[in-house]
């Protein structure tokens, strides 16, 4: 049987995440999925992980020698069979419904291209440091228009796309993301992309995965700063490109942020985001000395 949903999930040297992960989906009931999984580890993480994990005629596990999500998401859309690919992260958890609830969106609007659904963190982990979240609290479409700056746009970790929409607009910017030289801002990127081409983006809170993957101290600072830099890598390619919109979505981020940054700063707050406003400005700057492949709107390859 051909399967209707592929299921996603990108690794690199995290076996016992990965482990983790593959359990909670493989866990769904629902009766035509695969999971593909793609896998940057070494050799013996990725054998340790896959024995683990054992045999099931819904799995398909690759291993590759190639760097960065981006380039790993694309071997994974390449090899997926379905018409709808539902993206998750090897340090999230997914419910025993995630994947029949990701199918029913996509049943219920044949025009749905882009769907971001709910990425929550534990209130232990919410407290202790900084993971990427995302929490729509109601259904919401978004057609020929960009997000808008004060809003959160949504979050790899929970995406599913329909694979025409890969037809049309290609692969994700191996530019982009982690372990890229932009460290992030591929899915917002593809999402730019598919928004600029007509395509429909729903954000919901009909879908949902926890998400471990929290930082702290140093680390949590690093992160930002590398999310700062991908956002910023990102609108900059997307205002060289002439995007409708994209220069209103950068100035006013950067307004938007840049206020909210001056008020934390005169009420006392210790860290109060001068950094992430830096690094986006850095990752603008950043693409400027990059070049373009303005034809598939995607950054060139580095020779």
């Amino acid at each position: 049987m051909t399967p209707k949903i592929s299921v996603i999930v990108c690794t690199r040297n995290r076996p016992d995440d990965v482990v983790a992960c593959a359990k909670t989906i493989l866990a769904n009931q629902y009766p035509a999925f695969e999971l593909v999984i793609v896998d940057q580890s070494n050799p013996t993480d990725r054998q340790r992980a896959e024995a683990k994990v054992g045999p099931d005629e819904r799995l398909r596990w690759i291993a590759t020698a190639t760097r960065g999500l981006s380039v790993s998401r694309n071997l994974a859309v390449a090899a997926a069979r379905a018409t709808i690919l539902a993206f998750t992260d090897d340090d999230c958890r997914v419910s025993e419904t995630w994947v029949s609830d990701t199918a029913a969106e996509f049943d219920a609007d044949p025009e749905l291209g882009l769907l971001f659904g709910k990425v929550v963190l534990t209130p232990e982990d919410r407290a202790r440091g900084y993971a990427a979240e995302f929490e729509p609290e109601r259904r919401k479409e978004l057609c020929g228009a960009l997000p808008e700056p004060h809003l959160a746009w949504g979050a790899g970790a929970n995406m599913a796309i329909r694979r025409s929409v890969f037809d049309r607009l290609g692969v994700f910017d191996t530019a982009l993301g982690a372990g890229a030289p932009f460290f992030a801002g591929e899915e917002l990127d593809f999402t730019l992309r598919a928004l600029a081409a007509g395509f429909k983006m729903v954000h919901t809170p009909a879908t949902s995965v926890v998400h471990l993957g929290v930082r702290q101290g140093t680390d949590a600072g690093r992160l930002l700063r590398g999310y700062g830099i991908g956002l910023g890598a990102t609108l900059g390619k997307h205002v060289r490109l002439g995007t409708n919109g994209a220069a209103r979505l950068l100035g006013g981020w950067l307004a938007f942020h840049g206020r909210r940054v001056v008020g934390n700063a005169l009420r006392g707050d210790r860290h109060p985001g001068f950094g992430l406003v830096a690094a986006v400005l850095l990752g603008v700057g950043r693409s400027y000395g990059r070049r373009l492949d303005r034809g598939r709107s995607l950054y060139s390859e580095q020779r």
